[in-house]
Order: C-alpha cells, then sequence, then structure tokens
C-alpha cells in the first residue's frame, strides 16, 4: 500500500519529467543538457522536501569550464548542508565506474564527498565517500521525450526513499581518535583539490593570497605546497576550535575561540579563511565545517586511558597522503622508546647537573627539533612531575608546571601536527594548574633547517604581522635561547632525486647544507663554505672516500648536525649539553659516516648507543619497532663541561633484539643505564660505532686492504636494455629507435638526469668516439650488439652496453675487461647475511649483482689492466707469502684461496657478530698445505661459478661444466600459449615444475641456495616468467620471451649449484683446520697506497677522483 508521502511525491516526479520534456523539445544552438535539469531539479528537491516536512535550500553551480571544481547542486536542509547532487546529461547514466575522460577525473575528485547523488534525471545514485548506497534507481522511461509516462509508482518510490535518506543525512560522529582522523582526511584532501584548482587562475582571490605568503613568508612555497599548508591549516584550527569548546564553527568564530593560547593559528586561520578567497572552496569548507561541528569532544577525551591524540596525525596522514607521510617520515615513535630516552636523560640531568625533578628544573631548557604532536615534550613533563610529586608532593606540581612552560621548546614543519602539539602542550600545562607565558607555550611552526640568521621581511602587510613576529620568536630560539637537552626522534629520508624535482630537492637540508649562500654549486667547486654539514664532509675528503658523502644526504643527518650546532655551538660553546635522537642506525657502522662520527667524538664526552636493529631491506631481516623498514637506533651524548676535542669520547653499545612486542617490553624495563648490558666501542677518531670483537677476527688482513681496487657494477637506470635473451633485446632497441616522434622516443627510452635521447655521449672505449644523439638514430642505423651480463649471482643475461643507454656504465671496468679477467664481487660496505660471503664472475656485472640491491663498490677485479700483467693485489703481498709459505704463489692462487674463504657458508656463521661491521677479513695460513688445499678448491669453484670460462682445469673445453644431478625429465613447451607463468618445487619428488616443464633430482638445499637473501634458483626463473620480476622503467620492457628457449641454462644453474653444494663440505672442514693454524695478522702486510686504490686510468692521466654532484645523486 502506497502512502500520501509517496502518492504526492509520484506526482511531483511526473511534473519534474513533464519539465525536462518541454525544455528538450525546445533545443537552441547553445542547448547544453546538463543545464536543462538544474531548474526541474531545484524545483523537485523543494517539493520533496516539503512533502517530507523539511526545509529544503537548493544553490545550483554555473559552470564556467567543463570539469567545475564543485558539483552542480548543493543542499541544505534547515540551514545545515546536508550534500550535493551533481547532474550529467540524460543518457550518461549515475554509475560513475563507467565514466571515462573528464567525467571519471571529476568522480575521483568528488568521491571523497560524505553524501552525493550522480543522476543523469533517468538514473539516481546515491554516494557517501565513494561508496554506493543501495541501487541504483532507473525511470521506466526517459524523462527527455516521454514526459510523465516516464515515471512509475515504483520509480517514485524508490526515489523517495533515496532522496530522504539523502536529506537526513548527519555526519557520522567518530568514537575513537582514529575515526575522525580518517574521516577528515577525504575532506582535507577535497579542499587541497580545491585550493589547487583555484591557483590554476592567477587573477583569483587564492592566488593573490599565495603571492602575498610566497613574497613575505614562504618563497620557496609552490602551488601544491601552499594548497597542502592551506588544507591542513583550516582542517587542524577548526579541530582545534572545536576541542577549544567552539559549538558555532563558522571561521570568525573559530577564529575568536582559539585566539587565547594559540594566536598563530587564529592568524593564519582569519587571513587564509577570508570571505573573497573561501568562494572559490565552498562546497569542502562547508563540509569541513559541517564534520567537525558534529564531534562529540567529550567522548574522544573519554576514549580509554591512552592520550586521544598520540597516533592521530599519523593515522589521519596514512589516509590524506601516504607519500608525504613516507617522505616527512611522520611515523610516531612508540612510548616505550620515548620513555627509555626520557628516563636516561633524566637519570644524566639528575647525576650530573644537579637537576633531580629532570626536565621541570628551572636550569633545564629543552628542545625537541621535530616534535611532531609533541609527545617527547609531554612525557619529559611527566618524568619531571612524577619526580616533584613523589619527593615533594602533588601541591608542588602548579609552580613546576609554570617553569616548564617557560623551559620546553618545539619546532614543526607540518601544520597539522604543530596544532596538535600547541593543544597538547597547552592542556597538559593547564591542567596542571601552571600558567602560560605570555606568548603560549612555546611550540614554534617553523622550519629547524632555516638558516636561523634568516630575516623576515621588514614591511609585512599587517594582516601577516602576526605570522612575522611568530617568526622571529622561533629565530630567537634558534640563535640566542641556550638549549641544554635536545631530544627527539627527527625524520630520516635518504635523498633520491627524481628528474622532474631536482631542483626543488636540492633545497633539502637547508642551512645545514648550504649553508646561507644559497647559490647553485658550481662544477668546480666542491662544497659551499658556510655549510656546517661540511664538518662531516672534510674528513671523507682527506681520506680519499669522498665516494661515500652521498650518504650523508638524509634528513636525519641534518638534524644531528643541527643539534650539534644548537646544543654546543651556537654562541655557548663551552656549554656542557645532552643529546639523544632515535633515527636510522647508518651511521653507526656505514663509510660514509666516518666525518660525522669523528665529529661526535670530538664533541662528546661520553656517548651510548641502543641498537634495535629493524632492517628489512637488507640480508639479515629482523623486526622493527617502526612500521618502516629502515634499522634504528637510540643515541644519547653528554658533555659534562667544556669541550674536550683532542680527547674522543668514551662509547658504549648495546642491542636490543627480538620480536617488536619484545623490543618494546625490553625497553619498558629500563630505568637506569645499569639495566642494559653495555660493550665498549674502539675509540679511532673515525672507527665504528660498534664494540670491539673479542676473537683474532680483527687482526687480520681486510679484504679491500689485499684487493685494493673495488669498482661499483654497471647502473642504466632503466631496465629494457637488460633482457633475457638477444631477440628481445632487437625488439626493444628497433621499437625505441622507430617511435614516432621525440616525445615518444623520451618516453620509451626513460630520460634520466645523466642520460637525455638528445644528448651526444663517448663511446666506452678509450678515447672513445662521439656517438649520434638517440633522438637521432634511424631504423636503418647499426644495431647495438649485445654483450653476455652478469645480471644476479650466477645469472647470466644480456644487455645492450652502450654509454647512450646506461646512467654509470663504468669505463674503467670496460677497459680491464678481457677473457683473462674475472672478479668477485661481495657486500664491501654492508652487512652479509647468510650463505657465501662472494661470488665470481667473468662477464661485466650489474650494481646489484651480488644480491639484487645495496650495490656500491663491490667489485673486486683480479687484474688491474686487460692484458693481466697487472695483479689487483696490494704490492708486498704476494711476495710476504711466497716467502713465509716457501711456494710459489700466482695471483691466481691468493684470488682463489680468498675466494674458497668467502664462498663457505662457515665464514658467516662462524663470524656473524664480527660482519655487522661491514668489511670481510680473510684469514690467511701459514701452513703451505692447508693453503695449497683451499686454493685448488678456490680455483674449483671459480671455475664453476663462472660457467667454465675461467680457471679452467686441464683437459677441460672453456664454457664447459660438469653434469649434475638434475635432469629434465618433461620439457618446457616452447609454444607461445604454454609460455611458463609460475614455477613451483616438490619437495618430496624433489622435481622442479616450470610451467609444464619437470626438473627431477633438484635438491633441496640446491633449490633453497641463497646468497644474503637472494634465492639463487627462485631468483633467476622469476626474472623468466611471463610477466618476468623486477619493476618496470619504460614500455619497452613489456617485449618479452615469447617462446621458452631456456632449460639448458636453467639445467646448467642447477649443476653449477649441485657441484657447489657437493664442494661445501670438504670446504668446511679446511676452514676449520685452518683457523686453528697459525694465521698472518694484518700487520704483516704493507697497507695499499692511495694510487692502488684506483684505477689505472685515474693514475695515468690524474684524473679527478671526486665529482661531489655526482656522489651526491648516484644511488648505491
Amino acid at each position: 500500500m502506497t502512502t500520501n508521502a509517496e502518492n504526492n511525491f509520484t506526482k511531483v516526479l511526473q511534473k519534474f519529467a513533464t519539465e525536462v520534456t518541454n525544455k528538450f523539445r525546445l533545443q537552441s544552438i547553445s542547448f547544453n543538457p546538463e543545464d536543462q535539469l538544474k531548474a526541474p531539479i531545484e524545483n523537485l528537491l523543494k517539493r520533496c522536501g516539503e512533502i517530507l516536512n523539511l526545509k529544503v535550500n537548493v544553490v545550483t553551480e554555473v559552470r564556467e569550464k567543463a570539469l567545475s571544481g564543485r558539483p552542480d547542486v548543493g543542499v541544505a536542509v534547515s540551514s545545515l548542508l546536508a550534500g550535493y547532487i551533481e547532474l550529467k546529461a540524460p543518457g550518461k547514466g549515475a554509475d560513475p565506474s563507467k565514466f571515462k575522460g573528464d567525467n571519471k577525473q571529476q568522480w575521483e575528485k568528488f568521491k571523497n564527498l560524505s553524501n552525493l547523488i550522480y543522476t543523469d534525471g533517468n538514473q539516481w545514485a546515491l554516494y557517501r565517500t565513494g561508496e554506493r548506497v543501495g541501487k541504483i534507481i532507473k525511470l521506466s522511461g526517459d524523462i527527455t521525450s516521454d514526459g510523465e509516462d516516464a515515471v512509475t509508482d515504483r520509480n517514485s518510490q524508490a526515489l523517495l526513499t533515496l532522496l530522504r535518506d539523502f536529506f537526513q543525512w548527519k555526519p557520522i560522529v567518530p568514537s575513537t581518535p582514529k575515526a575522525l582522523a580518517e574521516m577528515l582526511a577525504p575532506i582535507c584532501r577535497l579542499l587541497r583539490t580545491d585550493v589547487l584548482a583555484a591557483l590554476e587562475d592567477p587573477e583569483s582571490n587564492l592566488s593573490n593570497l599565495a603571492k602575498d605568503w610566497r613574497i613575505y613568508l614562504f618563497p620557496d612555497a609552490d602551488n601544491k605546497q601552499f594548497a597542502d599548508a592551506y588544507a591542513q591549516t583550516l582542517t587542524y584550527a577548526l579541530l582545534l576550535a572545536r576541542f577549544s569548546g567552539a559549538e558555532d564553527l563558522s571561521l570568525p568564530q573559530a577564529v575568536k575561540t582559539i585566539r587565547t593560547g594559540h594566536s598563530l593559528l587564529a592568524d593564519a586561520l582569519k587571513i587564509l579563511g577570508d570571505e573573497a578567497a573561501r568562494e572559490q572552496i565552498e562546497v569542502s569548507l562547508n563540509l569541513l565545517e559541517r564534520i567537525i561541528a558534529a564531534i562529540d569532544i567529550t567522548a574522544l577525551a573519554q576514549k580509554g586511558n591512552e592520550d586521544p591524540w598520540l597516533y592521530f596525525y599519523e593515522d589521519f596522514l596514512a589516509q590524506y597522503d601516504p607519500k608525504m607521510r613516507k617522505e616527512r617520515g611522520v611515523y610516531y615513535t612508540p612510548v616505550p622508546v620515548i620513555q627509555t630516552q626520557v628516563r636516561l636523560v633524566a637519570e644524566l640531568l639528575e647525576k650530573y647537573f644537579d637537576a633531580e625533578y629532570s626536565f621541570i628544573d628551572p636550569k633545564v631548557v629543552t628542545l625537541d627539533p621535530a616534535c611532531g604532536t609533541g609527545t617527547y615534550i609531554l612525557t619529559a613533563l611527566k618524568d619531571g612531575f612524577d619526580r616533584i610529586t613523589k619527593d615533594r608532593g602533588a601541591g608542588m606540581r602548579v609552580a613546576a608546571a609554570t617553569t616548564a612552560a617557560a623551559n620546553i621548546h618545539a619546532f614543526e614543519i607540518l601544520v597539522g601536527p604543530y596544532a596538535v602539539a600547541h593543544l597538547r602542550l597547552t592542556q597538559q600545562i593547564l591542567s596542571e594548574g601552571g600558567t602560560l607565558p605570555k606568548d603560549g607555550v612555546h611550540v614554534y611552526l617553523t622550519d629547524t633547517l632555516e638558516s636561523p640568521y634568516a630575516a623576515v621581511p621588514g614591511h609585512l602587510p599587517l594582516s601577516l604581522k602576526p605570522l612575522g613576529e611568530e617568526y622571529k620568536r622561533a629565530q630567537k630560539i634558534k640563535q640566542d635561547t641556550p638549549v641544554l637537552v635536545c631530544i627527539g626522534n627527527p625524520p630520516y629520508d635518504r635523498q633520491q632525486i627524481q628528474e622532474d624535482d631536482r631542483e626543488v630537492e636540492k633545497r633539502k637540508g637547508g642551512w645545514v647544507r648550504f649553508g646561507d649562500n644559497r647559490q647553485e654549486i658550481d662544477r668546480n667547486q666542491q662544497m659551499i663554505a658556510e655549510a656546517i654539514l661540511q664538518d662531516f664532509i672534510e674528513p671523507l675528503r682527506q681520506a680519499g672516500q669522498l665516494v661515500h658523502a652521498k650518504n650523508l644526504y638524509n634528513d636525519y643527518v641534518y638534524f644531528w648536525r643541527w643539534a650539534l650546532w644548537k646544543v654546543f655551538e651556537s654562541n655557548q660553546e663551552n656549554r656542557p649539553g645532552i643529546i639523544s635522537f632515535i633515527t636510522a642506525s647508518s651511521y653507526l657502522r656505514g663509510p660514509g659516516f666516518a666525518g660525522m662520527r669523528q665529529v661526535m667524538r670530538q664533541t662528546f664526552d661520553e656517548l651510548w648507543f641502543i641498537d634495535l636493529e629493524g632492517d628489512n631491506l637488507g640480508a639479515r631481516k629482523t623486526d622493527n619497532v617502526f612500521a618502516i623498514q629502515t634499522p634504528v637506533a637510540i643515541a644519547i651524548g653528554v658533555r659534562y663541561g667544556k669541550p674536550q676535542p683532542e680527547v674522543p669520547a668514551k662509547v658504549h653499545f648495546t642491542r636490543v633484539d627480538g620480536t617488536e612486542g619484545e623490543k618494546l617490553a625490553t625497553l619498558g624495563r629500563i630505568d637506569y643505564f645499569k639495566d642494559l648490558v653495555w660493550k665498549n666501542c674502539p675509540t679511532g677518531w673515525t672507527d665504528l660505532f660498534l664494540p670491539v670483537s673479542d676473537t683474532d677476527y680483527g687482526k687480520w688482513a681486510r679484504l679491500t686492504d689485499l684487493f685494493p681496487w673495488q669498482v661499483g657494477g654497471v647502473q642504466f637506470k632503466r631496465k629494457w636494455p637488460i633482457g633475457e635473451s638477444i631477440e628481445i633485446l632487437k625488439q626493444r632497441w628497433k621499437n625505441l629507435i622507430s617511435a614516432r616522434d621525440s616525445h615518444l622516443k623520451a618516453k620509451l627510452f626513460k630520460e634520466t638526469r645523466d642520460r637525455k635521447i638528445s644528448k651526444q655521449y663517448r663511446s666506452l672505449e678509450e678515447n672513445g668516439i662521439l656517438l649520434p644523439p638517440i633522438v637521432n638514430v634511424s631504423p636503418d642505423t647499426s644495431y647495438v650488439q649485445p654483450i653476455r651480463y652478469a645480471y644476479r649471482s650466477f645469472d647470466r643475461q644480456w644487455a645492450l652496453l652502450d654509454n647512450r643507454l646506461c646512467d654509470f656504465a663504468r669505463p674503467v671496468l670496460f677497459r680491464s675487461y678481457s677473457d683473462r679477467q674475472v672478479y668477485m664481487i661481495s657486500l664491501l660496505t654492508n652487512v652479509l647475511g647468510e650463505g657465501s660471503s662472494a661470488v665470481a664472475t667473468a662477464l661485466i656485472a650489474d650494481l646489484d649483482h651480488f644480491r639484487g640491491s645495496f650495490g656500491g663498490k663491490h667489485i673486486i677485479p683480479l687484474w688491474r689492466d686487460a692484458a693481466g700483467t697487472q695483479p689487483n693485489i696490494t704490492h708486498g703481498v704476494l711476495a710476504t707469502l711466497i716467502a713465509n709459505l716457501k711456494c710459489e704463489v700466482l695471483p691466481e692462487d691468493f684470488f682463489a684461496y680468498c675466494y674458497a674463504i668467502l664462498a663457505t657458508p662457515k665464514y658467516v656463521k662462524e663470524f656473524w657478530n664480527e660482519l655487522e661491521t661491514p668489511g670481510a677479513r680473510i684469514p690467511i695460513t701459514k701452513d703451505s698445505n692447508l693453503f695449497g688445499q683451499v686454493v685448488a678448491i678456490g680455483r674449483q669453484l671459480v671455475w664453476l661459478h663462472t660457467y667454465g670460462e675461467r680457471f679452467i682445469p686441464n683437459g677441460m673445453k672453456p664454457g664447459k661444466i660438469p653434469p649434475g644431478k638434475a635432469r629434465c625429465k618433461i620439457g618446457t613447451p616452447t609454444t607461445e600459449t604454454d609460455y611458463p607463468t609460475e614455477f613451483s618445487y616438490d619437495v618430496g619428488m624433489q622435481e622442479l615444475r616450470v610451467g609444464k616443464g619437470i626438473f627431477e633430482g633438484v635438491r633441496q638445499e640446491v633449490y633453497n641456495f641463497s646468497i644474503s637473501g637472494l634465492e639463487v634458483v627462485t631468483s633467476w626463473l622469476s626474472y623468466r616468467m611471463k610477466d618476468g620480476a623486477g619493476k618496470k622503467s619504460s614500455p619497452l620492457d613489456d617485449i618479452r620471451p615469447q617462446i621458452w628457449e631456456f632449460d639448458n641454462e636453467l639445467l646448467d644453474l642447477l649443476w653449477v649449484l649441485d657441484a657447489t653444494v657437493d664442494i661445501f663440505p670438504q670446504l668446511s672442514s679446511l676452514f676449520d683446520a685452518l683457523l686453528k693454524s697459525n694465521l698472518f695478522v694484518y700487520s704483516e702486510f704493507r697497507q695499499p697506497t692511495e694510487s692502488e686504490r684506483v684505477s689505472l686510468a685515474e693514475v695515468e692521466t690524474e684524473l679527478p677522483l671526486f665529482n661531489m654532484e655526482k656522489y651526491e645523486e648516484e644511488e648505491e
């Protein structure tokens, strides 16, 4: 039975259909189908509201261009925003999943709206945050031609239900802070999109506002950055107003509410919410105001015992912009980590600085230079309050809160967490009964790394003067305020420069990296004199290790250098101080951080490091206490009084291992330094921040001191010039040079900073000729000949090794290559994992050959020259061996000996802890019999691992290896339809299945053979499956093998591993025996000279060894 409302609505809907039909009968030349729906839709909505006893107001949008920033119709119920209606031309439908072009792009924006109807008049659908509510309602006829006959009673009942639901929408009040963060994120993102759209018009009010901000306050802010700052500022200022008690969330009332205590955000909100400017963002801003006004602040504040703001911004940013979250390092610190840092610093304050109440003591000035939402400063406050309450009673907390409010400072660059930190600290001080400083709590919205000497423009417009005053206050803290404790979790993000944003990215590091002189670095100038980061770089230059300086270009390194300057150098050279950071742990052991370690040893009197592990990318995977893949460590450094730069700091180290939960539980039990077992670290200025080994391992010579010249592998920076067969490389080259225009050719090529299709590059031969630019190469040009290429360990592929196609082709590697050359490849500057510690190849190798990642200068050639007349062995080493062993030792013998040592998995197992310090050391026996046996096995392994190309035994043919146990039971089909898409291994049957092919006799230890995490067989097969492994760099990567022709190569791989596995037991026994024998110590060998550590080309031509710009940006 139908109701009166439904009967009445049927008549209304029929009238709507008749109106539309009449309009479409009167089409004109300028007829716009969507515009014909506006007036009828407005009438329909108002009449429907009357039927439902609702006061409905409708505002229609006049479009200025095809892709408007607003939906067509805005609907308010009882003066409150209810939702939006987007009109489409009749026939377009109401299903955005079928849209294309502009309509599809528009949906990507509008899907963030909380209550939205799409309709073309005939179809109606309701969407909430991108999800459809119920079914799409379809009228029985066509409103453009059928009039009232287009409508049935069933149609009107269904549409009335949909519109009732639409009108009665209210924001879902989130019950948890995380739910609130996830609700606000899409609306804030929508607001950012609206701002960006408005900025496209240079004459818009928002564009004029952005110009003022750039001129006077933020000269480096591009449109995207301004839009982001605008959206987040409005969102968090309104949120702050709601949590400060505002019921009416109009912008003027919000400004008034937060003026006391949060003046910066109040001023920013007043400026950004200018009435003229907001006209262009009305849709998203109204929605934002409506949602925030509905928040139940009491319910959120009472949700459990946990601080509701603790992880709020991390949750918000994860939804709002995951990429920004990663770039800014917004992964908030687990509470047990913060508590550990705070407690240990508090112990130092009480013990050495007469501050028994730690961070609330009047003598203690604390700064968090990247405070996020303020958890460090709040935890520090709690520590002090707990101490004074225990000793003197709760009544003393009031005065202590006032003192702490004046002495605790924090910087934050992102407006969202800044607003939260400001709110939390204000609430904490006031809840203790304390008095806020006259200018509010000392949380500043500022870029910590910006020059402390930069001045605010002298003639700010009146509206911007309050922001200028805030800027001055932050600058005063940077310049003049002595800080005793600097504590926190600064961001860590190693700079990876992309071609399109290189000029912007070069600003990362700010004043620390560039100094106050912001001019571009001249190619002949190694660094800018004013930059304090230079103090970390100069020791590398002096040691001839500037090649590793690129690792210093990381946010956390900039913050470490800034903190050292602020606490110990900024107008207070003779002051004591404490710094405690949790950051990436690469500086503990990385060669690029030698200068950083030297400065830290010179600055501090004592240092403690708590290694929390957490590497999920390297060879040894461990649990992380953060949701990241980078290993981290807590550092605490203290200077007790005047500096003693001539006395290296005492350095202590400990490690907390286990699962994430176990690590956090351990940290939760730490109250004092004595609760941990510490090991002492060496005292050399640049020595690693790792404990000294208690074995003889440290007495042996380093591999890189025995073979002094190492070189990086080839780095294409594009995948398509590397392939499994010659045929696919031919096809890719043909498609590239046949591209119809330069734009397409550039896309196929994948241009980078170092390789452009329009530029000329020299061939790789010595005195190479200039090659024609790729853009000018035509299909009839001679073909680039592929070479056999060592892509991954035991994986020989093919490559177009042409200097035009390769960012870093390593000419020195190419020019020393011959049929005598052989290479030993390892991880020389990274931590090794389980399995063999080195692999051998006779081919020119890829940068990431060893394990598929973490490539660097990790290739050790046997010979320095192509003729094989100059061994890459430190002068005097062979003579020392011959004198002691009383036998001939050829360069090949010594290479084979060292290779055998590193090839046995026993090496890593035996020296697992010692190898946490990168750079293998070689136990060289003085027993000539043992030495000879190891050499023999090493020669056999080199022969096998180079697929029979090097160290060939007498009677064997080059390129041939003996058959192993594996056999091809069923050949892999060689038809396109049967090309393998997957493979599997049956442990019980010892069978490897490749598509429909079967290989039997494949032992489990062969299939599982691994090199520091690289599973050799799995990796080899994955690259050859139909879709291939690895990231795509170009459409050319889609040109893949169509016919399987790799059964023979697979058998060769399995046979090599078969023989290797069979050799390992004998090698393991020899390894045990030689460790018990009399061994050489490193002091018995001469150290290599500087000329021995570089290529012959650099020695002979005196080429400059270091190009700072290159070293900053080439990836390891």
